[in-house]
């Protein structure tokens, strides 16, 4: 239970320790092997070895001694035996040395001081049977050679294999210290290796069930969750932290459209709420003045019949009847705010509304000087829309767009298939060279009420956005590279319209 409750990253990094713990060990056994085998090397090859050579010499030495003096005596004291002799004994004075040098420990010292000791009294007596022999003591000289000279190069010759037998003893030794060494460092190794393994076969287990496995999991999640549940159950790509991250990267751009969306639809609410609002004053009022207007244009006629052919009263009875009929279409506008008229849906190619917009606002379009520019329109499918409350829209952005150049300019309209939120739809622009408005003109262009115009409702953008809005499209304002301001109106085609 405690184990499950460890992190995945401390159950790595402790696998981890543990493998770099075991390199660390096993360099460091390497290493002091390494300088321990040197050092039994030097110790076998400098110092054993050459014992041991020096003790074999000797007794090469003392071997070419024995057969100098005999061959003297038999040879009846002729020939250069003696000379010969000499010069071995100076070999085995010289090896004897390097034996001395070469001695490392007490056994081998005492022992050499014997042979050394012994040597001397066998050259002694080897020399006094040479004087006997040359003095004609000839049997006296042969006795003395035949039992204490041969007795003391015995033991001169005794103590030399006694020497060498030491000097291998210690080489042996010295290889078996090196054997040991080679089994310790062995099992070490071995040791370490299983660790190793164990580890190793520990970390990986860790790796894949605590992050490849995962991975994988949450791979094949995000690919469901992107809609791309086809391939799913396929095999996942080798790759698998760049088709996670391809998904995260989706699931970001997933979430950020939803909450971009989330905001509209908040925005929309408040709106909406604000406008519901808005919407029952706006019939109440419209009732309220509704009744006046009309006794108003009662009595209106009443009087031009009255005053006859008056012309001030007829001038003053016109301009109150022009006043009057204002108030007509503001109430008209406060009605069609509050209740939108039913929808008349049908089939209509975008470009023919178009053409009729811009025919009823001939004259209108003539009057202030304005230039149309009708971009070349590309093959577009048909939209499914209530032609009258499209083109109202239409008629009420191409009309703030002429009201906004009141010493001329140009208007550019354009239509462009795109795409929204994963739907084709139809992008209508309106823009205008006029002033443009500013940054909060643009954040509160849709409020009910909001004009710029002094003798404006607020309510021509507020209901065009509502009829879109209803039309499952969209109308948003932004500058315009010529400097004025640009209307586009999103409307769903006829293959992806969707509306309430």
């Amino acid at each position: 239970m405690r184990y499950r409750n460890v992190s995945l990253a401390t159950k790595i990094s402790t696998a981890l320790i543990g493998l770099l713990l075991l390199a660390v060990i096993s360099s460091v056994v390497a290493i002091m092997s390494a300088y321990r085998f040197e050092a039994f090397q030097e110790t076998l090859v400098v110092e054993n070895l050459a014992s041991v050579r020096a003790a074999e010499e000797l007794e090469i030495a003392l071997l070419e001694q024995r057969g100098y003096v005999s061959s003297y005596v038999l040879d009846r004291g002729q020939g250069d035996w003696l000379e010969r002799l000499s010069r071995k004994s100076s070999d085995f004075d010289y090896w004897l040395q390097q034996a001395r040098v070469t001695a490392r420990t007490d056994t081998e010292r005492k022992l050499l001081d014997r042979l050394e000791s012994v040597q001397n009294a066998y050259a002694e007596k080897r020399d006094s049977v040479v004087t006997l022999f040359d003095s004609g003591n000839e049997e006296q000289a042969r006795k003395l050679l035949l039992e204490d000279v041969v007795a003391l190069y015995d033991q001169s010759y005794n103590l030399c294999e006694e020497f060498i037998s030491i000097n291998q003893q210690l080489v042996d030794d010295t290889s078996a210290q090196v054997r040991r060494q080679v089994e310790q460092v062995t099992v070490i190794v071995s040791a370490t290796a299983i660790f190793t393994l164990v580890l190793g076969t520990a970390l990986l287990w860790l790796f894949f069930t605590g992050v490849v496995f995962p991975l994988r999991r949450i791979a094949d999640d995000a690919r469901l969750f992107a809609g791309n549940a086809q391939n799913a159950s396929g095999d996942i790509g080798s790759d698998e932290m760049r088709e996670l991250g391809h998904f995260v990267r989706l699931l970001m751009t997933n979430v950020e459209e939803s909450r971009s969306d989330l905001e509209q639809s908040r925005s929309q609410l408040a709106q909406a709420e604000k406008l519901a609002a808005v919407g029952k004053l706006a019939a109440s009022v419209a009732h309220e003045i509704r009744n006046p207007l009309t006794s108003m244009k009662m009595w209106l006629y009443s009087l031009r019949r009255a005053v006859g052919q008056n012309p001030d009263l007829q001038e003053k009875i016109s301009i109150v009847s022009d006043e009057t009929v204002r108030l007509e279409n503001i109430v008209r506008q406060f009605l069609e705010f509050s209740r939108p008229p039913q929808m008349k849906l049908s089939r209509h190619p975008i470009g023919e509304l178009l053409d009729k917009t811009l025919e009823l606002l001939k004259y209108r379009i003539e009057e202030h000087n304005i230039r149309v520019i009708r971009q070349p329109e590309p093959v577009v499918p048909d939209v499914l829309a209530d032609a009258e409350q499209l083109k109202q829209v239409l008629m009420n952005l191409i009309h703030n767009a002429v009201e906004a150049m009141e010493d001329g300019g140009e208007i550019r309209i354009s239509v462009e298939p795109e795409t929204r939120n994963g739907e084709p739809v139809l992008a209508v622009r309106i823009a205008d060279n006029g002033p443009g408005m500013s940054s909060d003109q643009y954040d509160r262009a849709f409020e009910p009420f909001f004009t710029t115009k002094s003798e404006g409702t607020g309510l021509g953008l507020c209901i065009a956005a509502s009829i879109m809005a209803r039309h499952g499209g969209g109308l948003t304002l932004e500058p315009s590279s010529a400097g004025g301001t640009e209307c586009i109106v999103t409307i769903p085609t006829i293959e992806g319209r969707r509306y309430e």
